[in-house]
């Protein structure tokens, strides 16, 4: 049994060495500047980092590097002094840090009637086909390329709404922006479902 514990102990320390390289990274690298500690940051216009989807994460920071992404905050980050100075490993690890975090909880005094119909929203147009049960992901064991869609759930509402409009602008085409922009005109939806449906999304621990 001891040798059994002694196993899965060293086991877990690369893990926890490649958070803590991660976290170190993540502060040295200035993220924290704007999406705040622990990937939960203080200003809508930075999304909430923390629990998010590796593969997502991934994508997104690729996209911005290579100047794919040329909407809202996007913009700032390209502009990042040490942006072009991230390599593959740096990358991973913080992505690995990040996908580690709990995703942030935070008191909503949004308006129930507004949250409902975003419930409604959401479960009308398909969005759980690929952000999973109230925008928390796919549950594990689902294929892999459902790693690539955000975890929604808790994200700044403000946040989600611009992203919506990007999206539907064209403004947004990166990843599987076009795949959500063709559901989202399908669905014919009023500037005020997107900001129902943001403001659901927004509340959901």
């Amino acid at each position: 049994m001891k040798r059994l514990s002694l196993l899965l102990a060293l086991a877990l320390i690369p893990a926890m060495l490649f958070a803590a390289d991660g976290k170190q990274l993540y502060n040295e690298k200035l993220c924290v500047n704007c999406h705040g500690e622990g990937g939960t940051s203080s200003s809508p216009q930075f999304p909430y980092l923390a629990g998010q989807n590796k593969q997502y994460l991934l994508n997104q920071f690729k996209s911005i590097i290579h100047g794919d992404r040329k909407t809202g905050s996007a913009i700032l980050m390209g502009k990042h002094p040490k942006l072009q100075d991230f390599n593959d490993a740096e990358i991973e690890a913080i992505i690995g840090y990040l996908a580690s975090l709990p995703r942030p909880t935070h008191e909503s005094n949004l308006d129930p009637k507004m949250v409902a119909k975003g419930q409604e929203v959401y479960q009308a147009i398909g969005c759980k086909q690929c952000h999973g049960d109230e925008g928390k992901g796919m549950p594990a064991g689902s294929p892999a390329k459902y790693e690539a869609y955000p975890k929604l759930n808790g994200q700044h509402s403000v946040y989600i709404y611009n992203q919506l409009k990007n999206i539907l602008a064209g403004k947004r085409s990166n990843d599987n922006a076009d795949i959500m922009k063709k559901q989202l005109q399908k669905a014919q939806l009023s500037d005020q479902d997107l900001k129902s449906l943001a403001a659901y999304l927004s509340q959901i621990h």
